[in-house]
């Protein structure tokens, strides 16, 4: 996100010309459309897919649904890269073919992710919620779609079935990340008032924008700033320390999700014992076990 002398030269050469010419015509870049194709989904329209079928380009399989019928994805955006990202896209070769395609995807992220937040009417890193963005078929012409879905954890890999919209819902509304129960390897959204294992207590970005890619630095860092990020949800200062919490968090940590994306990552906060209650401005006291 093309392939006896004298009269006989002479024909040669206009033969020659012809060829280049023809060469000319079919390579040429076809101009770049301004307009979706008819094909594109409407921003304001939900799907019933599931993550295989989410994954891929858009349009999905099948038709849209209403939103207050069942449905699991709603798009929300729909728009186009830069046009010199798409010339230079179409041009390159390459490795270059391959910098000038994640240079197109990093602004399809960057822009799906800044409108899911206007879409919502409030910050979408503290929402139940996933964020689906890719290529409208064709993809050489960087029109792109932005979904929404509801997930039943921080993980993203499991949709939840909907029958309303999500425009509005905010992020201090039903689906706004409080808790989390862990079984096994799978970690899901719970109530604080239940038995849980861990409680989100915010985000933290990275900064400078557009920061290069590394692994261990960022693991570094995003755990020191989440560690911040918890102590103020304690309501501890700076230097304290709660060693019967650990810290976790869910974010870009891959050379893959890092570009493009905004850099920022949901902080939680879990102990080894079943929770029940919440740790906000908790300070010292003992763990609501």
């Amino acid at each position: 996100m093309a392939r006896s002398w004298g009269s006989r030269l002479a024909a040669i050469g206009v033969l020659g010309l012809t060829a280049v010419g023809l060469v000319w015509w079919i390579n040429r870049s076809a101009p770049i459309p301004t307009r979706p194709p008819a094909h594109a989904p409407k921003a304001g329209t939900c799907w019933a897919v599931q993550p295989a079928v989410a994954r891929g380009q858009l349009p999905w399989q099948g038709s849209p649904v209403p939103c207050g019928s069942a449905h699991t994805a709603e798009v929300y955006h729909v728009g186009q890269v830069d046009h010199d990202l798409i010339n230079r896209s179409r041009a390159a070769k390459g490795d270059d073919a391959k910098v000038a395609t994640n240079l197109m995807f990093a602004e399809v992220r960057r822009a799906c992710g800044a409108f899911a937040s206007v879409y919502l009417g409030g910050d979408w890193h503290r929402d139940q919620v996933t964020l689906l963005a890719n290529w409208i078929t064709p993809a050489r012409d960087g029109f792109f779609g932005c979904a929404l879905v509801q997930v039943t954890g921080p993980g993203g890999t499991e949709y939840v079935t909907r029958t309303s919209s999500l425009k509005g819902v905010g992020d201090g509304g039903p689906l706004a990340v409080g808790c989390v129960a862990r079984t096994g390897d799978t970690v899901r959204y719970a109530s604080c008032t239940d038995e849980h294992s861990g409680e989100f207590v915010g985000a933290y970005r990275i900064t400078p924008d557009n920061a290069p890619f590394d692994a261990r630095a960022l693991a570094s860092a995003v755990t020191r700033g989440c560690g911040q990020v918890a102590l103020t949800y304690l309501g501890l200062p700076s230097t304290a320390t709660r060693p019967d919490l650990k810290i976790g968090y869910v974010g870009p940590t891959t050379a893959e999700t890092w570009l493009g994306s905004d850099q920022t990552f949901a902080c939680y906060a879990s102990a080894d014992t079943p929770l029940h209650g919440t740790v906000r401005n908790l300070g010292t006291r003992p763990l609501p076990a």
